[in-house]
């Protein structure tokens, strides 16, 4: 927990990507976050009490997961927003990047 307050405003949000070079369509495939700003109750700043572990044992939970908004599995994946995703090509052209295979041999190296 950082203790920063979040951007809970869509206006700002779609105006930081429009600086940023992106147009609405783009701050739209980010659905949960501006979503999820136009529910909060308010701007808060994380409470470094652990709440959120606290809310777990009262919703007798059985994995933090469960009561976290942008919960991530094993592998710091989030299945919700199906993040991290595989980069297009145009994407990696644009900052300069290549994918190169890495080749495996039989000792798994």
């Amino acid at each position: 927990m950082s203790g920063a307050i979040r951007n809970h405003k869509p206006e700002i949000m779609f105006k930081a990507f429009e600086i940023a070079g992106y147009g609405k369509e783009e701050v739209e495939r980010f659905g949960g976050m501006v979503n999820a700003s136009n529910t909060a109750p308010c701007p808060t700043v994380d409470v470094p009490q652990g709440v959120d572990r606290i809310v777990m044992l009262l919703a007798d939970a059985d994995n933090l997961r469960d009561v976290i908004l942008f919960p991530m599995n094993q592998k710091a994946e989030d299945p919700m927003m199906s993040a991290p995703s595989t980069p297009m090509s145009d994407q990696l052209m644009e900052l300069g990047l290549r994918v190169i295979p890495q080749w495996i041999d039989a000792f798994g190296r």
